[in-house]
């Protein structure tokens, strides 16, 4: 491969990816950066670089960094909007729900129990991803083969209230119901999942719940520095993130792993040639 051209994953279709020889990103306006990746989970040319990126503080790994690029900061965003609100003795009597166990939910549920609710459920359908969730120390629940018994669990830990927080991590109509119904009256959603289908809830429900409800995309740059902080004091907790590690050229079936539920997180590991021209490195 010459040193003018790089190994690049395509995506050519959906599902369909390949990896492709392409010409070296070049610099195209006065605010662009040409990063040297060492590891990745999906990279591009950067623009606007000069309000966009930022310096890695010392003492963080290398491959937790690719957390970073969006799914810790989303589920900080999460486990934020929350909490906000609440005071610091209110949150330690709550009972609080996380919705969907994949990677952005495992990073929710980080950044969940550093407030400290008096109960945290971890809820999936995938028993591997309760697992994980359980020894991050959450109470694990599959709704799929025990919906009734998640119920009736939500029930006792609340004296029959319903959930105080539920964060929802999925982006599917049905997650949300679920939500809404453990849901205690004047309680809080907190919603990350992209949704696209209906809101399974009418306004007439939404106001006799006293619904209070955060939905949206996260500003990863607006809140990067506290995800950021957040990453370094709990990258000990996060090896399950970064055990699959691939070189670049098996892209296609790291993303048939992640397809298949079989890796929480697949990082590209990129092959720099001696001498490329790469921009220098960020001071």
């Amino acid at each position: 491969m010459a040193n003018d051209t790089m190994q690049a994953v395509i995506l050519k279709g959906p599902k369909l990816i390949a990896v492709e020889t392409r010409p070296i990103p070049q610099i195209q306006n006065s605010t662009d950066i040409v990063a040297k990746v060492k590891y990745t989970a999906l990279c591009g040319r950067v623009p606007l670089a000069d309000s966009t990126i930022v310096k890695a503080p010392p003492g963080i790994d290398e491959l937790k960094l690719c957390l970073m690029a969006d799914i810790f900061p989303t589920g900080y965003f999460a486990a934020s909007n929350a909490f906000t609100s609440l005071s610091e003795a209110t949150i330690q009597q709550s009972t609080v729900l996380v919705i969907g166990c994949g990677p952005v939910g495992l990073c929710a549920l980080i950044n969940a129990s550093r407030y400290k609710p008096k109960n945290l459920l971890a809820i999936d359908g995938v028993e591997d991803r309760l697992e994980l969730a359980n020894r991050l120390g959450s109470e694990p629940w599959n709704y799929l083969t025990n919906r009734e018994g998640l119920n009736r669990r939500v029930k006792e830990l609340t004296n029959g209230r319903g959930a105080d927080i539920v964060i929802e991590v999925v982006g599917l109509t049905p997650a949300l119901q679920m939500g809404f119904d453990l849901l205690r009256p004047w309680g809080i959603i907190s919603s990350v999942g992209v949704h696209n289908g209906e809101i399974p809830w009418t306004g007439n429900e939404a106001y006799g719940k006293n619904l209070r409800i955060q939905m949206g995309r996260c500003p990863v740059r607006s809140i990067f520095p506290q995800a950021l902080q957040s990453l370094l004091e709990t990258q000990h907790l996060l090896d399950f993130m970064t055990e699959n590690v691939m070189p670049l050229s098996k892209a296609v079936e790291g993303y048939n792993l992640f397809d298949q539920m079989k890796a929480s997180k697949i990082i590209f590991r990129v092959h720099v040639i001696p001498g490329s021209p790469i921009g220098p490195k960020i001071p």
